[in-house]
């Protein structure tokens, strides 16, 4: 597995694989715009080129784009929802001409209207979007830590939707923080093993393609999205161990999302090394 953490992209890129390769990182989550907007900005292709050869020199991969929190495939609002798959699509356009592999997305939540209403949406929705993209990057869908009516806090809704997109660039990214706020005990080997059958019955392991490695001190069943440093928190050591060193998910980036300053991102990215019984980051400019 290779390891790393969200950076920042100000300034087109300046600093953000300086970033990167100074906390550990061998792997990188960034956005692809501004997190909290609809506004979708000109491809400025210079930049990104020069992005992906700062990656390809200082050997970053894979790049998953995180899309804006705004981004709600489930809702029955028809403007909200077009809005949220122009952003989307955009995120998958850009992953494409800068040669990133994933796209990582929340699904949004179902407001009031019946779940399986909405569920069938967000099914056409992903299956849509995919069909539409142009060839290369991986769609991910990230679980939810399942308050109130959001989409994908159980294991059986995502799978759902994987299957009815049928298609190959479609996976899937688990954070640690929000399957136990959904109530999946990730504390304990035991707890994550019953976890991760689910995971292979409902979705596949090799259809996981990112783990968002968050700790967090939210109640086990909590439904709160409350992220906290590897194992200082209620999943801990024990259950970040038997998550890191199961070897069907060997090929998944590990991307912290912890609460950051470099510091903090190096010392989350020792630890999660620790656990997973790995040595410091790999890159092509060290090996012998």
């Amino acid at each position: 597995m290779r390891f790393g953490v969200h950076v920042g992209i100000a300034g087109k890129f300046a600093g953000t694989v300086a970033e990167a390769t100074a906390a550990g990182c061998e792997c990188i989550q960034i956005f692809a715009g501004n997190p909290r907007a609809f506004k979708i900005g000109a491809y400025d292709a210079g930049s990104w080129d020069a992005f992906a050869a700062q990656r390809r020199a200082n050997d970053i991969y894979p790049t998953v784009i995180h899309t804006s929190y705004l981004v709600n495939l489930a809702t029955d609002n028809k403007t909200l929802r077009a809005s949220s798959e122009k952003l989307v699509a955009n995120d998958l356009s850009v992953a494409a001409s800068a040669g990133i592999e994933y796209v990582n997305t929340h699904l949004g939540s179902y407001g009031k209207q019946d779940r399986g209403v909405g569920l069938a949406r967000v099914c056409d929705a992903v299956a849509r979007l995919i069909k539409s993209a142009k060839a290369g990057p991986m769609l991910l869908l990230e679980n939810s830590a399942g308050a109130g009516s959001l989409c994908g806090g159980t294991m059986e809704e995502l799978g759902e939707i994987v299957a009815a997109a049928k298609s190959k660039r479609v996976g899937v990214c688990l954070d640690t923080a929000h399957a136990w706020a959904a109530g999946y005990d990730l504390s304990t080997p035991a707890g994550v093993k019953t976890f991760l059958a689910l995971v292979e019955k409902h979705i596949g392991l090799a259809n996981v393609r990112a783990l968002h490695l968050n700790d967090t001190e939210v109640d086990l069943g909590g439904r709160r999205d409350r992220h906290w440093h590897v194992g200082k928190g209620r999943i801990g050591d024990r259950g970040f161990k038997a998550i890191l060193r199961t070897k069907s998910l060997s090929h998944a980036a590990g991307i912290c999302e912890t609460p950051k300053t470099p510091e903090l991102d190096r010392e989350n990215l020792v630890t999660v090394r620790r656990l997973a019984g790995a040595k410091g980051p790999r890159r092509k400019s060290l090996k012998g």
